[in-house]
Formats: structure tokens, sequence, C-alpha cells
């Protein structure tokens, strides 16, 4: 299953979690006989997905295999159906639940569902008969972080235990950097980034976190993290998108536009460095480079207010009071709250 503690990292506030204690095992699996509308969409995701279909006929000649329904649990999760997921996911570990991976799906899947009291009871079920796995503590710190009130303390306390069974764990480290961060304690947010690289050289994530909270410092100690990111994936957008920021940030025009330029070499439809070396140019004062690359900018991505917006400054600038009117008008079409474009129109329209 694609799994929540795949995303992006920093998002936070995945599930709403539920008042109360928490869902005993017996709360967790209480179901009821499937109505014909669910009957209905099963057959149709059967029909949509050969490897359901396939699974579903596997487990027809053996239903007592954990892993079928497990695998078949996965299939329903990545084609969107939680539903009928949650329900093989259950099955799967009724029938084995000493396997910490059939437990990590269900815990995942009641998470994804909004059912957090569920997802963290059968982390903790689980780790009364084996207090030392990793892969369960993990999670379960991970869960306390992703709550909509996040229990920093608690993913901490786990966190820690991790270590203490295995103590260069990259990822216990990471995680705690992470929460470290979150609560503006950047010295220990540091810290445990750099020993979560230290365990793990090819640790991405870890990289660009302290590249990032370096560019918070003004420290040029920044661009190394970042291109110890790049050098681990080149074709992070990402990555090269902060290390031309930092540049952009602090006023170093022309190492902003060499790498921007770099950038869009490898991409010609990245709209962002586009957009960026469009301001860049606007900010110079190179007026027509700018309209060309907000353009550009527009076209890669039409949805996007500020393309206009930035190309209406540039036809502003270049006397053109009518393209400008138009341009902040499409601005607001998109975007009805772009207050710089609304005074914008005021004061041409007052001219």
């Amino acid at each position: 299953m694609i799994s929540k503690k795949g995303l992006v990292i920093g998002i936070i506030g995945v599930a709403v979690i539920t008042a109360g204690i928490l869902l005993a095992k017996s709360n967790v699996f209480k179901g009821g006989n499937k109505n014909e509308v669910a009957v209905d969409s099963l057959e149709m995701a059967e029909q949509l997905t050969p490897q359901i279909a396939d699974l579903s006929l596997q487990i027809n000649g053996n239903p007592q295999n954990a892993g079928l329904y497990y695998a078949r649990a996965n299939e329903y999760f990545n084609f969107g159906n939680l539903k009928f997921a949650l329900d093989d996911y259950k099955k799967a570990f009724l029938l084995d639940s000493t396997n910490a991976t059939l437990a990590l799906g269900l815990s995942d899947c009641l998470f994804e569902l909004n059912n957090a009291d569920g997802a963290i009871g059968i982390l903790k079920d689980y780790l009364k008969t084996d207090p030392d796995n990793i892969d369960i503590m993990l999670n379960l710190a991970i869960d306390y972080y992703l709550l909509p009130k996040p229990q920093y303390q608690k993913a901490i306390e786990v966190l820690n235990d991790v270590l203490k069974v295995d103590v260069q764990n990259s990822e216990a480290y990471f995680y705690k950097g992470m929460i470290y961060k979150e609560t503006t304690d950047t010295t220990k947010a540091i810290s445990n980034f750099q020993t979560a690289v230290e365990a793990d050289p090819d640790y991405y994530d870890a990289y660009m976190q302290l590249g990032l909270l370096y560019a918070e410092q003004n420290n040029d100690i920044a661009i190394k993290y970042f291109d110890n990111a790049i050098a681990l994936n080149d074709g992070s957008n990402e990555a090269h998108y902060a290390k031309a920021k930092y540049y952009q940030d602090r006023g170093r025009i022309s190492e902003a536009i060499g790498f921007y330029k770099k950038m869009i070499v490898a991409d010609p439809q990245d709209a962002n460095a586009i957009y960026n070396l469009a301001t860049i140019y606007f900010g110079i004062d190179s007026l027509q480079q700018a309209y060309r690359f907000y353009e550009l900018a527009i076209k890669q991505a039409p949805a996007k207010a500020m393309g206009y917006y930035g190309k209406g400054l540039c036809a502003e600038e270049l006397k053109n009071k009518e393209e400008a009117i138009s341009l902040y008008n499409q601005a607001l079409n998109l975007d009805p709250d772009l207050k710089v474009a609304e005074e914008r129109l005021l004061i041409l329209n007052e001219k």
C-alpha cells in the first residue's frame, strides 16, 4: 500500500481524531453485512482492476491466506476504495495478528479513514507482545506527530524508545528533527538531522531539512546541503528550486539567474522556475525579459494568478495601460483575493 508515511515530509494534520479512549480490537473489527450497493461496487472494482479480480479468485481457492487479503487490500487502497481495503486489512490481520506488516496496513488504513484512535490502538496493542518492533514504534511516533493536534512529547518518547533498540536509526533522528523544527527548537532540529545523515549518508530528506534550516539563518552552509540532496536526486525540483531561491533571496542575482536557467533547460515546463526568473528580471528592470518570462510562466501554468499579475506589472511599466488592466482583471478572476492586483487596478482606473 502507499502509506501516509511516504508522503511529502512536513504535512501535518492529516486526520481528524475521534474523542474518547482508544478503541479496543473488538470495536475495530465490528462490521455489518454488505448491502447490494456495496456488492455492485465491489464487482465494478474487480472489472476495472484485473489485479483485484485475480486476487479474488485466489482468495476463493485459499480463504485462509492472510497474504492474499493483504495484497488485495493494497490494490483497493491504491484504487481509492478505502472501505473495501479496510475490510481486507481486517481479515488479513485477524488471520495473522503476529505479522507486523499486516498490523501496519490496517493501522494506516484506519488513519487514512480519520480513525486515528483505532490506528494508534492497533499499534499500541501490537507492542504489548512485540515491544521492540522498530517499524511499529516508528509508525506510532509518526501517527502522534501527524495528529491534527500533534502529541509531540509522546512521539519523542516513542522515538527515544526506537533509539534504545537501534541507536543508529536514521528515521528516528529525522522525525525527532521534524518535531523540534515544528516546535521551533532549531538547534535540536539541526542536531538530529545531522545525526540522521551521519547514520545514513543517503538520507535525502534530512539534507533538504538541513539546507532549509540553515537558509533561514542566512548561512551559506545551506548550499552544501542542497548540493548533497541534488547529488542524491538530480531530478528533484525542490532541491534545485531551494538552492536557486536561496541565491535569489540574498540578492545573489547572477547566481540565481544562472541556476534558474539551468532548471528551465532541464525542464522547460517548470512554471515556478520560469516565474521566479521573470520576477528577478523585473526586479533589475529588465522589463522585456521579465515580460517574456511571465508569458512563458502563464503558458505553463495558465490557472495561476501571479503570472498575470507579474505580466501586468511589466505592461504597466512599459506604458501599456489597457493591457495591464486586462491582465490584472485576469489575475483577479483567478484569485479574487489578490489584493495587489486590485490595488493596481484602482490606481490605473483613477488615471
